[in-house]
């Protein structure tokens, strides 16, 4: 296992939470959880170039579920787990862990895990402190808002200033002390401070190992905390990705969005073979600063301070703005492009999004709805295996689909991502992929 110091990292990177025992423990439908997991891992896997995730997180039997079937994930080095720099080995952090299959996840991972990145408990916890006092000190700081918000009468100040200083005087502090210090507050406090807490917690951790998101609250806006007008907006990777890129892609040729349950049907191998054109582009670096140059502009001190509500929705417009230019700056580009390249597969589904901007391809509603199809009748399109009554039928339809998986690893191999038109070529390449696959 080789280790890795994280002051190393260059690219974009991120740092991914869901793994979290105690976002895992407070969900009631592991499966839905798992799915949306899985959604959210491919698209950082497109927009970043590398993952880091708590090795502490890996300790589930959710995040197995999840890593048994891909183990390419972790030996090559995509996603990489975080160990304490003063643990010598994953199975020190299964030591006090008490669930089934314990000993068959902890040989999975001593097999597969071939990178670690380290982290120092005193550094992450310090930070930790220091800002969660910081916040809760400040009169107008949000979450101390908030706190007011969810009460009916004044919050006494000494209970803030009891919490602050039972923070205080441990140089090292849990998320499950925090629990102990908000005893005098009530249970809707009590949440919005655990919310807080959790939030702080994972940013620390992303900061510690030299990690970012798109935005310095990696999902911030998931929190209660900035639900002001009971309304939820999300600014986390997947929904910039595809609310703001794919889908304003797809608006500014007048055409339908592509939802993003279509992922589903992208396996992790799929992934990266999509992943190795992008990689070998600069459309991750562009996406990144893009992201980044938005959020500068709308506060200077953005790596420091907390964005309110007003400033999150300014965010949103100013990407929405700033996507929008993006492709009609490229468009001519990328429509020069395909013309050359003599493209004559105008029937397919999702066969190129600049045939969508020649008024040629079908609507991708299309897609939409024959997802929906699939999800609810599967035997009706797609299960084609029933048409066959014979086990050399039943061969042949296996040979036909190893032969079109292979076909299209090829197509994306060859695949070239234009300097002058990195965006839309990065739709192009997905929205091609998701359309083969669709078919297959």
């Amino acid at each position: 296992m080789k280790r890795l110091n994280p002051n190393d990292f260059r690219g974009p990177r991120s740092y991914f939470t869901d793994f979290d025992h105690r976002i895992v423990s407070r969900t009631d439908d592991l499966s839905t959880l798992k799915i949306h997991t899985e959604r959210k891992l491919k698209l950082l896997l497109l927009i970043k170039s590398r993952i880091v995730c708590a090795a502490s997180h890996l300790a589930t039997e959710f995040a197995y579920e999840i890593f048994k079937d891909n183990p390419q994930l972790l030996r090559d080095g995509h996603i990489i787990p975080a160990l304490r720099i003063d643990k010598e080995c994953v199975s020190e952090l299964f030591e006090r862990k008490k669930f089934s299959r314990k000993d068959e996840i902890l040989k999975y991972y001593e097999e597969n895990i071939q990178f670690t990145v380290d982290w120092e408990l005193e550094d992450n916890s310090a930070w930790f402190r220091d800002r969660f006092i910081e916040e809760l000190d400040n009169p107008t700081s949000l979450i101390r808002k908030q706190l007011l918000n969810a009460s009916t009468t004044q919050i006494p100040s000494t209970v803030i200033r009891n919490i602050q200083n039972e923070i205080r005087e441990n140089r090292i502090i849990s998320r499950s002390q925090i629990e102990h210090y908000a005893k005098d507050l009530n249970d809707a406090q009590k949440d919005l401070l655990f919310n807080f807490r959790e939030l702080m917690y994972h940013l620390s951790g992303a900061r510690v190992i030299n990690c970012e998101s798109s935005l310095p609250q990696e999902n911030y806006i998931d929190y209660d905390i900035a639900d002001l007008t009971g309304k939820r907006s999300r600014l986390s990777d997947e929904q910039i990705l595809f609310k703001l890129f794919i889908e304003l892609a797809f608006e500014s040729m007048q055409k339908k969005m592509i939802p993003v349950e279509l992922l589903d049907h992208l396996s992790f191998d799929d992934v990266l073979k999509i992943r190795q054109p992008i990689l070998e582009s600069d459309f991750q670096a562009k996406y990144d600063n893009l992201i980044l140059r938005v959020i500068k502009g709308i506060k200077q001190d953005y790596s420091e301070t907390f964005f309110d509500l007003n400033e999150l929705e300014n965010i949103r417009k100013h990407l929405e703005m700033t996507f929008v230019a993006i492709f009609e700056k490229e468009l001519p580009s990328f429509i020069r492009k395909k013309n050359k390249e003599g493209l004559k597969n105008l029937g397919s589904v999702g066969s190129s999004v600049a045939l969508g901007a020649l008024g040629f391809i079908p609507e991708v509603s299309a897609i939409a709805s024959g997802i929906s199809v699939l999800k609810d009748s599967p035997a009706l399109i797609f299960n084609i295996r029933q048409l066959y009554s014979s086990q050399k039928s039943i061969n042949d339809l296996a040979r036909y689909m190893k032969t079109k998986e292979e076909s299209l690893k090829r197509q994306i191999e060859r695949t070239q991502i234009s300097d002058r038109s990195t965006m839309l070529d990065m739709v192009d390449l997905l929205s091609r992929t998701l359309g083969e696959k669709i078919k297959i």
